[in-house]
């Protein structure tokens, strides 16, 4: 005699029942360890189990359990957790080496409030000397109008001095060339408008120069959680603060969040991000020397989260993982490696350095797995965090 669908159906309760009881579910299996964790036996999954879901731009990625119930899920902070993280680098060339990932873009320094009419002398002002930049007065020549709106961005870093460079215009925040550019000469230059003075009234040095260390305001923190449907860019960038400008990568890097299928998606809850200031500058209400709270599906793991060290004790909230309690002595290569790289790599952290506007935290494998920082501005790995819920 067949075995009716009914029967069948009620055999697989049955099963999924006896598992309930037992705790026996299948830890490579994200959907198991999710009703696990929905049925009260979330304790069940151990730290350190594998599964496997495949994303549209990184093919197959192994994530790992990390610990339960301390990230908590936006508005429900009773709600239990487990706490994921990829088991190697995000890699590219078949997972032979880990792919780079700008934290975030070089900022503008200004954004037009008013419509600037061509042959206007503008001039801006840095207070006190930053690397090869000498304190003064420059100014230059805008040979055409510039539009209000749009964002004024230096055509060098910090380490060459100002005289001979370009203020570059940009049209809009998500510009990825700029429309105009106008050399820079040291001097007031008669000029009867005003852009700023760096650090005040207009961006910071470092972040003009290295871009911004606040995780909440930067490029990747977007592409964690961005789509990768139609009009991609838009859900990726959202422009947070006046001097904000897009990683010039997203118009070909669709959002990591989006890649995923929706099932997956289900599965992972909005997390609660605690995270700090740096201690010189903070725009966008933000205050120096502090801590926020942020949300997200996909972020940075933080430096005490890696080390088990604060920056500073707005980080005393935060507990390291228990997986890296020995990475800076007799494990300091833990998760550095892209799939089938036969060296580590270094890969971000969420955490600013305290004293500057620009240094990020990461894991340094050419020093052995060290704590260290690099301008935001620069591209390394990443291994974020999420949690299922």
């Amino acid at each position: 005699m067949g075995v009716s669908l009914w029967a069948g159906k009620k055999a697989d309760e049955l099963i999924e029942a006896v598992w309930a009881i037992s705790g026996s579910y299948d830890t490579h299996s994200a959907s198991s360890i999710v009703a696990a964790l929905r049925g009260g036996h979330g304790e069940d999954i151990p730290n350190g189990s594998v599964f496997k879901e495949t994303h549209e731009t990184y093919g197959d990625i192994y994530f790992v359990t990390r610990r339960h119930n301390v990230e908590k899920v936006s508005g429900d902070p009773e709600r239990p957790t487990i706490t994921i993280q990829p088991l190697y680098l995000l890699s590219s060339n078949g997972g032979t080496s880990a792919a780079s990932f700008q934290y975030d873009r070089p900022e503008a320094f200004a954004k037009v409030a008013e419509a600037i009419p061509a042959g206007t002398v503008c001039k801006f002002n840095i207070p006190s000397a930053y690397s090869s930049w000498a304190a003064g007065t420059y100014h230059f020549t805008a040979t055409g109008t510039i539009a209000a709106r749009a964002k004024l961005c230096l055509s060098i870093n910090a380490e060459t001095a100002l005289p001979g460079a370009y203020v570059r215009v940009y049209d809009s925040a998500k510009a990825t060339t700029h429309s105009a550019q106008y050399v820079i000469t040291a001097g007031d230059g008669g000029a009867t408008v005003d852009l700023g003075t760096f650090g005040t009234t207009a961006n910071h040095a470092a972040r003009v120069s290295y871009g911004n260390n606040n995780e909440a305001e930067s490029n990747i923190f977007q592409w964690l959680n961005g789509d990768s449907g139609n009009g991609y860019m838009d859900s990726i960038f959202v422009e947070k603060n006046d001097y904000d400008m897009m990683d010039t990568s997203f118009v070909s890097k669709k959002g990591f969040l989006g890649g995923f299928s929706d099932e997956f998606r289900s599965y992972l809850g909005l997390a609660h991000i605690h995270n700090i200031t740096n201690g010189v500058y903070e725009n966008s209400g933000y205050s120096v020397n502090s801590e926020y709270d942020h949300n997200g599906y996909f972020w940075l793991p933080s430096g005490k989260e890696i080390y088990g060290t604060n920056e500073n004790t707005h980080e005393d909230s935060e507990t390291q993982l228990p997986y890296y309690a020995e990475i800076g002595t007799a494990d300091a290569d833990k998760l550095m490696y892209a799939e089938k790289a036969t060296s580590p790599t270094s890969y971000w952290l969420r955490t600013p350095r305290a004293s500057d506007a620009r240094g990020v935290r990461f894991c340094y494998a050419g020093r052995g797995g060290a704590l260290h920082h690099y301008g935001a501005s620069s591209a390394i790995g990443v291994a974020p965090l999420a949690i299922l819920a």
